[in-house]
């Protein structure tokens, strides 16, 4: 049976129809796998954060799983945690001989114990200050049994952060007091830079010996607590701050005031934008250009009422709040001043030893400007147990930097709620608030803190028990970007261009007076 043409294009057509949604199932199919392959990974990885090195665990310990297959196969892990979840062994163990051991006879043996394993954790997610001064340091317990008599007892253990090594330090032998079997040792030349670690930082730890080959001959490299790292991490500044305060909601962070159930209301901010004013002052002026044309004609005085009322209009719906824009975004851009911070710049800093935060240290004089777009106000308890009105900042613009713990430090981020989130006056009437802070050293708590939070003389509140704020007071507040006083005198420039419209009119109207008698006199005639 023949086919014409016209078949052949339909069978061409279907085959190709089929093709394509044969490649659209391939796509959705492989799609699903490639997402049902990412949960099962998430959903196993076991990621737990009390791994991860902070300032509550500064001790990085080694973990692994001995194998009977080649020692290079081995598994080995490190992270800040002595308990370990995952199939870790107490120590590895080798014979110099064993019946049908794949790692018969003696050798090198190197081990790299890298930063944890299965992505059960993550490097540490924001920079660690160190004490200046101080070292890194570890100890590891290796017996190495020689019947053979003819064995090294030499071990080098190398440092590396993010696959580059900081040091690397050899021993001849064990050199812990009362025990040759451990080895200790200092990596007084790994350098930090700014004695951080900085965010991101993942830490390998190599170390390698000679297992002896000799007949009798053995050795056993323990782990876990016997095998350990130790950070010189910088004591964390404790705020009486909860975490839940910086905990995400609904998988963003949110202001501790916005929260339900906190007690606080919102209020409404003065905006600082110049879009509408332009927008409305065009909008007026072409109104009332659009009504002079198409209104009736009038004399002389029409067209300067007209151009008084726009005029007069200028100052009040455009000129003011460009004059208050420009007030407020003079301090947006903070790097123009030293002694000028923003939000970010503030919550970015990182603690160091004898500071505030950053290099802000005692007598140190600032201003922290803050773009209030979010004010919450409520009526809470201080530390005279009365109860006071307060204005508290949301920082919910502010939101991005704060969630991120890259661009933000936690030290940042207690601070700025401990210290700078309640003030005393309202400041919903502005755009924004510049904080004049004067840094002391509170010798009742031993700690360098602003002028107005200090034990004797500062004011604090409770948001709720157990969780209090210092009051920023009135006279630390500069209001910026308030609406101008003088801004509606203009508006007096109405008044004479009412007066030369109603002349206009009363001049129209009484021209008109007379030529209206005419016409009733020649209707009476007729």
């Amino acid at each position: 049976m023949k086919y014409g043409p016209c078949m052949r294009r339909k069978n061409l057509a279907g085959k190709q129809v089929l093709f394509t949604l044969t490649l659209i199932a391939i796509f959705i199919l492989q799609s699903v796998s490639v997402n049902a392959e990412s949960n099962n990974l998430q959903d196993n990885n076991n990621f737990n954060e009390n791994r991860v090195l902070s300032f509550e665990k500064p001790t990085l310990y080694m973990f692994g799983e001995q194998t009977t297959g080649p020692v290079n196969e081995w598994k080995t892990w490190n992270h800040a945690n002595n308990l370990d979840e995952s199939a870790s062994d107490n120590s590895f163990f080798e014979n110099a001989w064993e019946p049908g051991g794949q790692n018969n006879g003696g050798g090198a043996r190197e081990f790299t114990f890298k930063g944890c394993v299965d992505s059960s954790c993550n490097p540490n997610n924001e920079s660690i200050p160190l004490i200046e001064g101080e070292f890194v340091t570890g100890s590891l317990l290796l017996n190495i049994g020689c019947n053979s008599g003819n064995c090294r007892t030499d071990v080098s253990i190398s440092l590396s952060m993010n696959g580059r090594d900081l040091q690397s330090i050899y021993m001849e032998s064990g050199n812990g007091q009362g025990n040759e079997d451990r080895y200790e040792f200092v990596f007084d030349q790994a350098k930090f830079t700014d004695n951080l670690i900085p965010a991101g930082a993942e830490f390998d730890i190599r170390v390698s010996f000679q297992k002896p080959g000799g007949f009798g001959d053995f050795y056993e490299l323990y782990l876990q607590d016997e095998f350990t790292i130790t950070f010189p991490m910088m004591p964390e500044v404790v705020y009486p701050i909860p975490e839940t305060d910086f905990e995400p909601v609904d998988g963003n962070w949110k202001s501790p005031y916005a929260t339900s159930g906190s007690g606080f209301t919102s209020k409404n901010v003065q905006t600082n934008s110049i879009v509408m004013p332009i927008m409305m002052f065009v909008l007026i002026t072409a109104g009332i250009i659009t009504f002079s044309i198409f209104s009736p004609p009038l004399n002389w005085a029409k067209i300067p009422a007209v151009l008084l009322i726009i005029f007069s209009l200028v100052i009040p719906v455009l000129v003011a709040p460009i004059i208050t824009y420009v007030e407020v975004n003079k301090y947006q851009n903070t790097d123009t001043d030293p002694g000028l911070y923003s939000v970010p710049d503030l919550i970015g800093m990182q603690t160091q030893t004898g500071s505030f935060i950053g290099d802000l240290v005692a007598e140190d004089n600032f201003l922290l400007w803050v773009d209030n777009s979010y004010i919450y106000t409520n009526s809470v308890k201080n530390s005279t147990d009365e109860f006071q009105n307060i204005f508290a900042l949301g920082f919910e613009n502010y939101e991005d930097t704060i969630e991120n713990e890259i661009e933000s430090s936690k030290h940042g981020r207690m601070i700025l709620q401990f210290y700078f989130s309640v003030l005393e006056i309202d400041p919903s009437e502005v755009s924004g608030i510049l904080i004049n802070i004067t840094l002391v050293n509170d010798t009742t708590t031993n700690q360098i803190v602003p002028a107005f939070a200090t034990q004797s003389n500062g004011n604090k509140v409770f948001i709720s028990e157990g969780n209090p704020r210092w009051v920023v007071p009135q006279d630390s507040i500069t209001l910026v970007g308030e609406k101008l006083s003088w801004r509606l005198y203009p508006l007096l420039g109405l008044l004479p261009a009412v007066g030369l419209l109603s002349y206009a009119i009363y001049a129209e109207m009484k021209g008109i007076g007379p030529e209206d008698e005419e016409y009733e006199e020649y209707l009476d005639l007729e």
